[in-house]
Order: C-alpha cells, then sequence, then structure tokens
C-alpha cells in the first residue's frame, strides 16, 4: 500500500487515526534514534510508557531507537546487534558506560540444513543475504545469564524462534517478553511452546514509518 492510501486508511480508522502526526513525523530522518522510541506498533510503545520500568533490566535482540528508549526510561539495556554498519551508527547516540552493546554477527554453517525458519533449534533468518548462516551465537548470548534475571526482553532482531526458545527461562514472573511482527506466524509456530507459562497482550495497528498496519506481542511471565 502507498504513501497516500495508506494515509487515507488510516484516517478512517477510529482506532489508529490518533496515531496520524506521530505515524506523519517518524518519516523525517532518524526520528527512531532523535525520538528514542522503539520501532513497534504504536499501541505497544504507549502501554509500555504506562509501566513503572525505571531500574529495570532489559535485554534486546536488535538495537536502535529501542536502545535509546530504555536509557531515556533510566533501564539497564544489554543490547545485540548483527549488523555493523547500524552498530557503527547507533554507537554515535550513546552513552556506552549505560549499556552493554554487542555486535555478533552471523555464523558460517558447517553443514547444509532445510530452511525451516519456524524452527527455534535452527538459527536461522529468513533474509535472503544470511543464507548458508547461522544465528545460534547472537541468540545464546543471553545464557550467560541466569533465569529469571530480566524484567523486559525484546525480541526484535534476527531468528526470532531461536531467540523466543533462549529467552523464555530469563524472564522473571510478571516480566515482559516482546515479539514484534508478531502477525508473521512462523516466529512462534513452534516457538510459541516456550512461551506457555505467559499471557499474551496483542496490539496490532500502525506503527513508525509503515505502510500498513502490524502487530506487537507482549507477553506477560505467569510462573
Amino acid at each position: 500500500m502507498g504513501f497516500i492510501r495508506f494515509t487515507l486508511s488510516l484516517l478512517r480508522n477510529s482506532n489508529q487515526r490518533k496515531h496520524f502526526f506521530r505515524w506523519l513525523e517518524s518519516f523525517k530522518k532518524d526520528n527512531l534514534l532523535t525520538k528514542k522510541q522503539p520501532w513497534m506498533v504504536f499501541d505497544a510503545i504507549d502501554y509500555l510508557n504506562s509501566l513503572p520500568l525505571e531500574n529495570k533490566r532489559v535485554f534486546e535482540y536488535g538495537s536502535g531507537g529501542s536502545t535509546l528508549y530504555w536509557l531515556s526510561r533510566n533501564m539497564l539495556p544489554i543490547s545485540i546487534e548483527h549488523d555493523p554498519s547500524w552498530f557503527d551508527l547507533v554507537s554515535i547516540h550513546l552513552d556506552t558506560s549505560k549499556v552493554d552493546y554487542r555486535l555478533v554477527q552471523p555464523q558460517k554453517q558447517v553443514a547444509e540444513v532445510i530452511a525451516d525458519f519456524s524452527d527455534p533449534l535452527l538459527y536461522l533468518s529468513e533474509d535472503t543475504q544470511f543464507k548458508g548462516y547461522n544465528f545460534k551465537s547472537y541468540a545464546s548470548q543471553i545464557d550467560a545469564f541466569p533465569d529469571g534475571y530480566f524484567d523486559v526482553i525484546l525480541v526484535d532482531g534476527r531468528a526470532r524462534p531461536a531467540c523466543i526458545r533462549h529467552s523464555a527461562p530469563k524472564i522473571k514472573v510478571n516480566g515482559l517478553l516482546i515479539l514484534d511482527n508478531a502477525d508473521r506466524l512462523y516466529y512462534t509456530q513452534k516457538a510459541g511452546v516456550f512461551l506457555r507459562n505467559y499471557k499474551c497482550l496483542s496490539f496490532y495497528g500502525v506503527g513508525p514509518t509503515g505502510y500498513q498496519m502490524w502487530k506487537t506481542d507482549i507477553y506477560v511471565r505467569q510462573q
């Protein structure tokens, strides 16, 4: 859907048109970084804004505006990034004394595997530029921390089914696991079993720079 068509669709949507001006503003250069805003559905951002997150521990797969957002909320972030160019750009905006920011690139596959991107044991990305590579080191960075250690984990990077698998035990009871682009059903097709002790809050709507609506799911650990 193009810009004009989506604009008209958004203005006609009684639940989402309240976000029109922030959506329009999101197209400004480096807006997510300068506004310190996560790249997820606006309603999910507003939900996070309503929570007392100060001094909470957060781990994220995928960096950028979300990293700056956590810092603006006085949280304690650990951020994993796979893209060297993006890592360098985001680093310019960060106070590195307040964030553990790690560049973890994919590894060459030792053996060829059937490309089932939903399989959390394969550590694959659906992006064709990573064909023949896996993200096992990337997804397993969180394994160095004890179970129940983090208050918030954001899964918004590569090999998301694998990241869900590694993340689910690491969240405290009542803590949050945030899965962006949750309308891509293969993310939880096989990894959903690791979220059986979670309650899912789904937010479907408009987000920054998007020409279509998508879904951000926030899973709350129950036990």
